[in-house]
């Protein structure tokens, strides 16, 4: 309530002595004290009630005063039963500008506070009914397919939040009004894939002092996966919030969970839709390919358009079912268009529109991006790994075979490559590259042990560099003396080494053929 509204209280008999033009400011509880320095006990909004036993002196009263204005203290209220109010008390509070309300000797302080704490609770069971009003109204908004972002803008706005909804990679879903910055959306996603407690505070550089202080909270059904959910920022530290703000906030992030749901539950029948789509391309039956797209909405049935795919896969396969398509869900989340399948083999088709050199553009621009959202997400991933490939654009529905095969080699590479999230664009594939990627798993594994094997078990066994040296041997085309030179040894103890690794692999290194075969199994090492 505010303090106007207490003084209103005709039986009350209150009256302002100093601070009149602070009436409207609202007390959030009533305290009775006779301490001289009360703060402790003060928590901030306080109507703080005494009967100044505390006054020995008249000094005492700058000191009682200026404890209770530290504590966040909204007014005095100062009894008149033991005597007059004095004056160094009036001057006090006049000086540090906080209302001083005389309460006469026939009103006790009990009376006071009953009067507080019935303003308050009628308030509180007002708001409650007003919150569970909004709340049923948001939630029927949203289910019925209203603009999610707007619906969230409108009520953060009316609540009086500074609020924003993240993506996993930092996208922006929501804001109360403008969105955060590139790179705070970005520090606060990794950062939130990191905790394990909500909510929790966190500061945030903006090139401020201090930065922004902000509390980020999960925005996720129980079953789902922090790499694949939202998360809600509001500024400021959830400890110093009052109830209502709470509350707010708790309905703010329902209505995020509601939204997240329907978009994944929109995803996920787009998915099912096109699992017939790998079958199709590699079977070249084109006309039902494009009008298995034409279905999703991508009007792909023109030999007009561009498109790029995607293809991706998490290692180990994660213990979440679909993890890997709702992670690439999230990747391609900004390409209009964009279509997404499979499981944890998640293949994405991705339309470009425009000319062939705007085409290029935007497939340069979709591999920076795809490597930006995958950097964010690595702080998620813990013991799984990302491997991306990308295709170029191509034009037609016909073209999108060769378009997945080449994603897909460009992805087993990128697994080969090792690294917690690695993408590659076919483009950047070298030709012998290319062929190892094509090559089935085992076959891999199984070349480059029959023929490093033996070099790495004498390693092993006797401390040496044999692999090692194999490698900066072939780097230097088989220059003797540059290698020697390179690793800083006798060009007789190169040698020795070398033949030594002839000896093992059963390779002659003076010949092109067995390098070539040496190379290539180095290349397949992890």
């Amino acid at each position: 309530m505010r303090i106007s509204d207490l003084l209103d209280v005709k039986r009350l008999h209150l009256r302002f002595l100093t601070g009149a033009e602070h009436a409207h400011r609202d007390i959030r509880w009533a305290y009775t004290t006779d301490l001289l320095e009360p703060a402790r006990y003060l928590r901030g909004g306080e109507l703080v009630l005494t009967g100044m036993m505390w006054r020995t002196r008249p000094e005492d009263s700058a000191t009682f005063v200026a404890s209770i204005l530290d504590a966040g203290a909204v007014a005095v209220g100062a009894g008149t039963a033991l005597g007059a109010i004095p004056d160094d008390l009036v001057a006090a509070c006049r000086e540090h500008d906080i209302p001083l309300v005389e309460i006469p000797a026939e009103t006790s302080f009990g009376a006071v506070t009953e009067e507080v704490l019935r303003s308050l609770t009628q308030r509180r069971f007002t708001t409650i009914a007003e919150t569970r009003d909004r709340h049923r109204r948001l939630m029927a908004e949203v289910a019925s397919g209203a603009d999610f972002p707007r619906t969230f803008a409108s009520a953060a706005t009316q609540a009086g939040l500074q609020a924003w909804i993240l993506s996993s990679t930092g996208r922006p879903i929501a804001a109360h009004d403008e969105p955060l910055p590139p790179e705070e959306r970005a520090h606060l996603a990794a950062k939130a894939l990191t905790w394990s407690s909500f909510p929790h505070t966190t500061r945030v550089p903006d090139g401020r002092d201090g930065g922004r202080v902000v509390t980020v909270l999960p925005v996720r059904a129980k079953d789902s996966h922090p790499l694949a959910g939202w998360s809600m920022v509001v500024a400021g530290d959830h400890a110093t919030w009052g109830e209502e703000v709470h509350e707010t906030v708790a309905e703010l992030v329902s209505i995020g969970v509601l939204a997240r749901s329907r978009e994944e539950e929109r995803a996920l029948t787009t998915a099912r839709h096109l699992e017939g789509l790998p079958r199709l391309l590699a079977a070249q039956r084109f006309d039902e390919v494009a009008a298995l797209l034409h279905g999703t909405g991508d009007g792909a049935a023109s030999d007009d358009r561009a498109h790029v795919v995607v293809s991706a896969m998490m290692l180990p396969e994660p213990r979440v079912p679909d993890l890997a398509r709702r992670v690439v869900t999230e990747l391609v989340a900004d390409h209009p268009g964009a279509v997404v399948t499979g499981d944890n083999d998640a293949l994405a088709v991705l339309p470009i529109e425009g000319a062939d050199h705007r085409v290029r553009a935007r497939g340069e621009a979709l591999r920076a991006d795809l490597v930006h959202r995958a950097r964010v997400l690595e702080t998620g991933l813990l013991d799984y790994r990302l491997a991306i490939g990308l295709s170029s654009a191509t034009r037609g529905v016909s073209e999108l075979r060769g378009a997945a095969v080449e994603a897909r080699h460009a992805r087993r590479l990128a697994e080969l490559r090792g690294g917690r999230s690695r993408v590659i664009a076919g483009a950047e594939i070298d030709s012998h590259e290319l062929l190892l990627a094509s090559v089935p798993e085992e076959v891999q594994t199984s070349y480059r042990e029959r023929l490093l094997g033996p070099l790495i078990a004498y390693d092993r066994d006797h401390r040496s560099e044999l692999v090692e040296t194999l490698e900066r041997f072939l780097a230097h085309s088989g220059s003797w003396q540059r290698c020697a030179a390179a690793m800083h040894v006798h060009v007789n103890t190169l040698r020795y080494r070398i033949g030594r690794v002839e000896e093992l692999t059963g390779r002659d290194l003076s010949s092109l053929e067995h390098r070539v075969d040496l190379f290539l199994a180095l290349k397949l090492r992890d």
